[in-house]
């Protein structure tokens, strides 16, 4: 994949730098995009991934009222017309997904004045899961996730602009341990972080799990499943429903709707292998904190597959872009993380796998190469020097870092 080229994140004249509890971000300029010309904007992403402290900070607001106040939460719930009354616009609507009545007052208020930027709306719930939600924002909404910090983002730097690496393999590795949640992320203590992390787990699972299942929701069951991606995800694969025990109507279904809430994310199989859907974590962090026993090559390689996956969803939706997540499997090779643009690329999670790679590494990419048509396919490995196939044709080799 090539090197994506946005402009450098710039604020007020200037390229923003903060404190660990404050670091740029750079959807701003997105945001910015989308709040000129949509009258509706969704702030999406997972819940304490940064999205309150961005409205807060950098969001150009007049008001901002978060619905985790339960009487806010009330008068949107019952009284909506008169809770966006008494808003100032720019009006931002912190987790705006509890009370989905404001839906349908917000649409009505747009279509009598379609001005640009009147709602700024964040959630940690996918907004067009709900068939009435989706209804009410179709043509009115401009969306945009906001993703676990990036590299960049936690080393204080601009955007990407060249064809190189910044920063090394070793930066990355310790980096992706963490994760890129903003308050984990910086904690030097690892019995905090893994304090934190299962407070949000808990949290995830007792409260925003219930609350999209309404009934027949499993408490039990859904631990289980988030305990047995942990299992799979030792041991370097990626999980998929023929992992999990249980009806698989039932296992899909938490899949879905821990998808939903942007608990885990979902990569389909290119249309020429034979693959299934597979599914990760949201956060190298989480995905660590959830495997417990971090030793070992399979361990080392989920926990970096995770981090560059959020590197690659992250800065094509700052770019205003979308990245298709597709993967690609063969009925005997072991996966290909990514095919993008019709080019396979293969993450290798040791410098021991660089080295073998012609024995073994390659040999699932040479099979994605032939089976897309492609001439060309890359190793993703931990190295700071890139090799590109000569003459336009063969296997190359990019650093892990190579996006950040």
């Amino acid at each position: 994949m090539p090197p994506i080229n946005v402009s450098s994140l710039s604020f007020n004249g200037g390229i923003m730098r903060f404190m660990p509890h404050l670091r740029a971000r750079h959807a701003i300029s997105q945001y910015l995009k989308l709040k000129s010309f949509w009258p509706v904007v969704g702030l999406l992403g997972p819940r304490q991934s940064g999205k309150s402290t961005f409205l807060r900070e950098f969001g150009g607001l007049s008001s901002l009222t978060t619905l985790d106040d339960i009487r806010s939460r009330e008068e949107a719930k019952h009284s909506p017309s008169e809770f966006l009354a008494k808003q100032s616009e720019p009006a931002g609507i912190d987790e705006v997904q509890k009370a989905p009545a404001l839906f349908d007052a917000i649409k009505l208020e747009v279509d009598r004045r379609k001005r640009p930027g009147r709602f700024i709306l964040s959630g940690s719930t996918q907004f067009s899961s709900r068939v009435g939600i989706r209804e009410s924002l179709t043509g009115r909404i401009g969306s945009l996730e906001l993703h676990p910090m990036n590299l960049s983002e936690l080393e204080g730097a601009s955007q990407k602009t060249a064809s190189s690496s910044r920063f090394s393999s070793d930066l990355l590795f310790r980096r992706a341990l963490a994760g890129g949640m903003p308050v984990p992320a910086f904690m030097r203590d690892e019995e905090q972080r893994k304090l934190y992390w299962s407070s949000w787990v808990e949290t995830t699972v007792l409260r925003d799990l219930p609350a999209l299942y309404r009934s027949g929701f499993d408490t039990e069951f859904a631990f289980g499943i988030l305990n047995r991606m942990g299992a799979v995800l030792r041991e370097g694969e990626l999980p998929t429903l023929r992992h999990f025990d249980g009806p698989a109507r039932k296992v899909r279904a938490a899949l879905e709707t821990m998808e939903i809430l942007f608990l885990l994310r979902r990569i389909t199989c290119h249309a020429s292998g034979v693959g299934k859907d597979a599914w990760i974590f949201m956060d190298s962090g989480l995905s660590a904190f959830l495997m417990g026993n971090i030793q070992g090559a399979g361990a080392t390689l989920s926990i970096v597959r995770h981090f560059i996956w959020n590197e690659w969803s992250s800065h094509h939706a700052y770019a205003g872009k979308r990245l298709a997540r597709v993967y690609y499997k063969s009925a005997v090779g072991t996966p290909v993380d990514l095919i993008y643009d019709s080019i396979p690329y293969r993450i290798v999670g040791s410098a021991e796998g660089l080295a073998r790679r012609r024995a073994w590494e390659e040999r699932a990419l040479a099979g994605a190469m032939k089976k897309l048509g492609s001439k060309i396919g890359f190793l993703v490995g931990p190295t700071e020097v890139p090799e590109f196939p000569k003459k336009g044709t063969g296997i190359g080799v990019l650093p892990w870092a190579w996006w950040s």
